[in-house]
Formats: C-alpha cells, sequence, structure tokens
C-alpha cells in the first residue's frame, strides 16, 4: 500500500528546474490576474516605517545581568552547603 503511494506521487512530481514562469503558471494552473502586483512589505516599509527603532543602553543591560549572575551564583554555593543529615 506504501509503494503505491509513493509511485503515485512520484508520477504526480514535476521538475519545474528548467521550466520558464509561464509554463510553470501553466503546469500548476496559477491564474495570474489574481496575482497582485502592488509594493512589497519591505517597499512600503521603506517609505513609512511602521516599527520603532529603540536604543537599548547595553552598560545597564550589562550591570543587571551581572548582578543577578552573582546572586545566582551565591545562592547556587550557599545551597551546596546546606546538608540537612548533619
Amino acid at each position: 500500500m506504501a509503494a503505491d503511494k509513493l509511485d503515485k506521487y512520484d508520477s504526480a512530481y514535476v521538475s519545474t528546474l528548467n521550466m520558464t514562469d509561464a509554463e510553470i503558471a501553466e503546469t500548476y494552473g496559477v491564474d495570474s490576474s489574481k496575482i497582485s502586483t502592488g509594493p512589497t512589505l519591505q517597499e512600503l516599509n521603506e517609505e513609512n516605517p511602521s516599527y520603532v527603532k529603540r536604543d537599548y543602553d547595553h552598560k545597564q543591560q550589562v550591570i543587571v545581568g551581572s548582578v543577578i549572575m552573582f546572586c545566582v551564583a551565591l545562592a547556587m554555593v550557599l545551597m551546596n552547603n546546606y546538608n540537612p543529615k548533619r
């Protein structure tokens, strides 16, 4: 059963490597009238950027990250020395 399905898939496969765009559209049944030819998303964002460019304070991030890592290391050392069996 699985071999039959694979054979059907292989026979339905069409290589579009050496085909022109018109042949590919004809093979797959693409209607060119439905393809929009408007500006791309990148062009729209270049004209009117809809995002806010953020400037991060890396010095503050380094300080906060170092303090958090120091607290985690301190907690690991303290938990390592804790032994309830003593």
